[in-house]
C-alpha cells in the first residue's frame, strides 16, 4: 500500500472517531438536558401534591374549628416544626401556611427530586368567607366613603347547581322547583332558564349594582331583596371612576359601564373552579368578632404594587416604603371598639379606608301560620 492510500486509510479512521466522540458527547448532552427536564417535571408534581395536602388539611382543621381565627388555623396547620413534610414519587416537598390579612393566608409548597426543585404559591381566604349558610336577605352599610374619587358598589353571586333557588333564573323563577313560584310570575314554566356562567360546581352571576356611582356617602344603606339561598357565595366589586368629576353620580349603570378605569373585586377566583376563592389585592376582609354574619370589607382605590398592598395586610401601616426588604416596618394592627383593624388615611400608601362597607346577612323570617 502506497503512503497516500496509508495517509488516507489514517484519516478516515481519525474522522470516524471524531465523529463517533461527538456522536457520544452529543448523545450524553441530550441525555442529560432529558434527565434534567424529567426531574423539573417531578419536582413541579411533588411540590403540587404537597400544596393540594396543605389546603386539604387547612380546610379540615377550619371544618374541625369553624370559631379558630386564621392565625390560629396557620399555627395548627403547620405544626410544631412550622411547615409540613413529606415524600412523593421519589422526592420530598416542604409546605406551610402563612397569615397575610384577618382572613387570608398564603400557601407555599416546594417540591425537590434530584438535582431540580419547584415552587408553588397563591392566596386563600379562610372557607366560608361570605358564604350564605341560611335563607338571607343582604344589608350593606358605608362605613368609610369620604374618598375623592368616584365609585359604585356591585354585588357579585356565586350559586352552586345543585341550586334551586328561585333567584339564579332569568325570570325569577325556577321551573324544577316550583313549590315558592307564583303563578304568572314564569315567563315560560317549560323552561328551566338558569343563568349558566361559571364552573362546574359554581355559576357565577353577573355583577347588580348595589350603590350607585358617588362618594362621600358615610351611613348609607341598601337592602338586597333577592332571597339569597344556602350555599351560596357572594361577592363585592369596587368599580372606580378615577377622577373627580364623577359624571354618573346616582346613575344605574353596569359594571362595564365606561366611566370606570378599573375595578376592585374583594374576592377573586380561578374561572376554571369558583370553589376556593382568594382575598382581592385591593381588599381587605374581616369577620366581626361582635356579631354573627357580619363582615367589613375595606377597599383600597389608588394603584400600588402588589408587595406594599401585602405588606400593610400583614403588618399594618408603618413609615416609609424599604425598597430592598419590601416593607414598610410596621410592627401590627391596633383595633377600634367593633374589633376590626383600626383604618387611617393617607395619601402615598395603601390605607385600605377609602371606600369600606359593612355586609350583614339578615335570616329570612318564618312565614307566620
Amino acid at each position: 500500500m502506497g503512503k497516500g492510500a496509508m495517509l488516507l486509510v489514517m484519516a478516515t479512521m481519525i474522522g470516524g472517531s471524531i465523529m463517533l466522540f461527538q456522536t457520544d458527547q452529543t448523545g450524553a448532552t441530550t441525555d442529560k438536558r432529558q434527565a434534567e427536564r424529567q426531574e423539573e417535571v417531578l419536582a413541579r408534581e411533588i411540590a403540587r401534591s404537597g400544596y393540594n395536602a396543605l389546603i386539604s388539611r387547612a380546610r379540615q382543621i377550619e371544618k374541625q374549628n369553624p370559631s379558630a381565627s386564621v392565625d390560629e388555623i396557620v399555627n395548627l396547620v403547620n405544626g410544631p416544626s412550622g411547615q409540613l413534610t413529606g415524600s412523593f414519587q421519589g422526592g420530598t416537598y416542604t409546605a406551610s401556611l402563612t397569615q397575610v390579612s384577618a382572613l387570608a393566608y398564603s400557601a407555599t409548597a416546594v417540591g425537590t427530586f434530584g438535582e431540580a426543585s419547584h415552587r408553588m404559591r397563591s392566596h386563600w381566604v379562610a372557607d366560608g368567607t361570605l358564604e350564605v349558610t341560611e335563607p338571607s336577605l343582604l344589608k350593606v352599610t358605608f362605613l368609610e366613603s369620604m374618598a375623592g374619587y368616584c365609585s359604585a358598589i356591585f354585588l357579585e353571586r356565586y350559586v352552586p347547581w345543585s341550586n334551586n333557588g328561585h333567584g339564579n333564573n332569568e325570570d325569577g323563577v325556577d321551573s324544577s322547583n316550583p313549590g315558592k313560584s307564583k303563578e304568572g310570575e314564569d315567563s315560560d314554566p317549560t323552561v328551566d332558564d338558569e343563568v349558566k356562567v361559571g364552573s362546574t360546581k359554581y355559576r357565577r352571576l353577573e355583577p347588580e349594582l348595589i350603590f350607585a356611582p358617588g362618594n362621600n356617602r358615610d351611613g348609607a344603606e341598601a337592602l338586597y331583596t333577592t332571597e339569597l339561598q344556602p350555599g351560596e357565595r357572594i361577592n363585592f366589586i369596587l368599580a372606580v371612576d378615577a377622577d373627580f368629576s364623577c359624571e354618573k353620580r346616582g346613575q344605574a349603570v353596569t359594571i362595564k359601564d365606561k366611566s370606570f378605569n378599573y375595578t376592585r373585586p374583594a374576592l377573586t377566583a380561578d374561572v376554571k373552579d369558583l370553589v376556593d376563592m382568594q382575598e382581592g389585592p385591593y381588599a381587605m376582609i374581616e369577620r366581626s368578632p361582635l356579631a354573627e354574619g357580619v363582615w367589613r370589607i375595606a377597599f383600597e382605590d389608588l394603584v400600588f404594587s402588589e408587595d406594599k398592598l401585602l405588606d400593610i395586610k400583614k403588618n399594618g401601616y408603618g413609615g416609609s416604603w424599604n425598597s430592598k426588604k419590601k416593607t414598610y416596618g410596621g410592627t401590627g394592627w391596633t383595633y377600634n371598639v367593633d374589633g376590626y383593624r383600626l383604618l387611617r388615611d393617607f395619601g402615598g400608601k395603601p390605607d385600605f379606608s377609602d371606600q369600606v362597607i359593612a355586609v350583614q346577612l339578615l335570616p329570612v323570617a318564618e312565614p307566620s301560620v
